[in-house]
């Protein structure tokens, strides 16, 4: 399938790339939204309160105070508005500036209406709004002077330094006890908003957190299940006799069946001479013998199994020649699981263990590399974790040597989709740097507890591979910025750009697991294109 056919297919999804996927992102996206939000609202009360200052019988001076700040608020409002329709702008030093303004208008109008009077409820509703900022110190600070400066004025009437100059000053007869209890009140209000707001943020922050972990768990339980799904269906497949069962090939007298695979099925096996001697006998499958391609295909894997000799590779016991009317592999038989079937159990490798893992596979891909072998199909079905905790790499069935002319699969994406290299998805030529990838597509599987890439069809999938990025692992999983920046290289959609080597990619990793990875890198990581971004989590309400 080309991938003009998948563009066809599958429309292209633009993606954003702002960093918005913490939760203080989250409420920061938020906080841009509900900012706007407000200034709209505060446009009308300034429309409202000129026209009430025109119409009230009101202190000349303050009223043209007033009026100014006003209009200063409005031009400083309209403008911060037009920077938060892009929400990069967003800017904790604009909204210190706004807030303090509007506190200024705030203080203005209770001073022409009366400080004892209704008009430090909008104050209080300002309060709210200005508190629920992400920095601590700049709710303080507005806290402080909103209360202060109402808390000066008050007493500066109370005390009789000056006449309460507002149109609804507070009544003549009015005790000092009672202003001062009213003014108790008024500041218990003011300092209740600020902790609502604090509070507030708090419990948007833990239901945000708790709803990220939800949803990335929730993510990994379908990728598990996915997984599980398509073991079954292979289990369902084996465990049985089958139809080379009793059959000698070589010197190996096939059992029941071991595994079963898109070209081949793998029987027990044990030596003619002495079956005490176990193997796995991988066989082509009977009816695609009479498809030379398929024939050439399963010849190849016997001479890739051959060529690399490491013991993270399986030993081959024996092998068909050209001349034998049944192609066959055997192999030893591993004890242990696949590291799909480790994933899938929900079980964490760790730092040591994943390093242990990208160390030993890498090994076996720059052997292949120097042996001018690409394998093309690595994933987590084709790691095998032996008892011993040695890695295997298993099947090279779709491997393409230095001298194949390529005709087998031209055209063709060969592969399983959600590890395949996106030269790979369009099916072009490839070499050893869409194993490169593939290895990095395992580190994201194992770091992240999720695929690169999960559609419903292989079309999706495919254009996904070719034209999207992952989400940016530390979004999903409990990653480090260094470790990012190794699978954005390593994940690179131009091969040019991804390590040139496997060997390469397993330095990086190490270092970054270490924290030693070097700036060239994080620079080169950065300059490449961003990751994909979860969508922003908003609060309720």
């Amino acid at each position: 399938m080309s991938i003009a056919s998948i563009k066809s297919l599958t429309p292209a999804k633009s993606i954003s790339h702002s960093a918005m996927t913490s939760a203080s992102d989250a409420l920061r996206a938020e906080e841009v939204k509900r900012t706007r939000d407000v200034l709209r609202v505060g446009w009308l009360v300034a429309v409202s309160a000129a026209a009430a200052i025109l119409i009230a019988p009101g202190d000349h001076q303050i009223a043209i105070l007033l009026l100014a700040s006003l209009g200063v608020a409005v031009v400083g409002s309209v403008w911060m508005y037009a920077q938060l329709a892009d929400p990069s702008r967003y800017s904790p030093v604009r909204m210190n500036v706004l807030a303090v303004i509007a506190v200024i208008c705030g203080q203005l109008g209770t001073l022409y209406v009366g400080a004892f009077s209704a008009a430090p409820i909008v104050v209080a509703l300002g309060l709210y709004f200005f508190c629920r900022t992400e920095s601590l110190a700049s709710a303080v600070a507005i806290y402080v002077i909103a209360a202060g400066a109402h808390g000066v004025e008050a007493t500066l009437i109370i005390t009789g330094v000056i006449d309460d100059p507002g149109f609804y000053p507070v009544g003549k007869n009015a005790s000092v006890q009672a202003q001062i209890a009213g003014q108790g009140l008024l500041q218990m209000a003011y300092a209740l908003c600020f902790w609502l707001a604090r509070v507030t943020r708090k419990t948007s922050l833990r239901s945000i957190e708790a709803l990220q972990k939800a949803t990335r768990l929730a993510a990994q339980r379908d990728v598990q299940l996915a997984e599980l799904r398509h073991d079954l269906d292979r289990a369902l497949k084996v465990g049985g006799p089958g139809r080379f069962t009793g059959v000698v090939i070589g010197n190996w007298e096939l059992a029941n069946i071991l595994g079963r695979g898109a070209m081949g099925e793998v029987y027990i096996a044990n030596h003619t001479a002495r079956p005490s001697i176990e193997a796995a006998v991988k066989v082509l499958r009977r009816e695609l013998l009479a498809d030379p391609r398929h024939v050439e295909r399963f010849l190849r894997e016997v001479r890739v199994a051959s060529t690399i000799d490491s013991p993270h590779v399986v030993k081959v016991l024996e092998a068909s020649t050209p001349n034998d009317a049944i192609p066959f592999l055997a192999m030893e038989r591993l004890s242990g699981q696949t590291l799909s079937s480790l994933l899938r159990k929900g079980r964490s490798l760790g730092d040591t263990a994943l390093v242990s893992l990208v160390t030993q596979v890498g090994g076996v891909l720059e052997l292949a590399r120097k042996a001018g072998i690409v394998h093309r199909d690595l994933k987590p079905q084709n790691l095998f974790l032996t008892y011993d905790d040695v890695w295997k790499v298993l099947d090279f069935g779709v491997a393409l040597l230095a001298d194949s002319s390529g005709t087998l699969t031209r055209g063709a994406a060969v592969g399983t989709p959600a590890y395949m290299a996106p030269e790979q998805a369009k099916g072009t030529a490839v070499d050893h740097r869409a194993d490169v990838y593939a290895l990095g597509a395992v580190i994201y599987r194992c770091a992240t507890g999720r695929a690169a890439f999960a559609k419903a069809d292989t079309p999706t999938m495919l254009f996904a591979v070719v034209e999207e990025m992952p989400l940016r692992p530390s979004a999903i999983a409990q990653v480090s910025p260094e470790l990012d920046a190794v699978l954005q290289i390593a994940l690179a959609k131009d091969r040019e750009a991804r390590f040139s080597t496997a060997a390469e990619l397993v330095e990086a990793f190490t270092a970054a697991t270490r924290g030693r990875l070097p700036d060239e890198l994080l620079r080169r990581a950065h300059n490449l294109r961003p990751w994909s971004e979860p969508p922003v989590v908003r609060p309720a309400g």
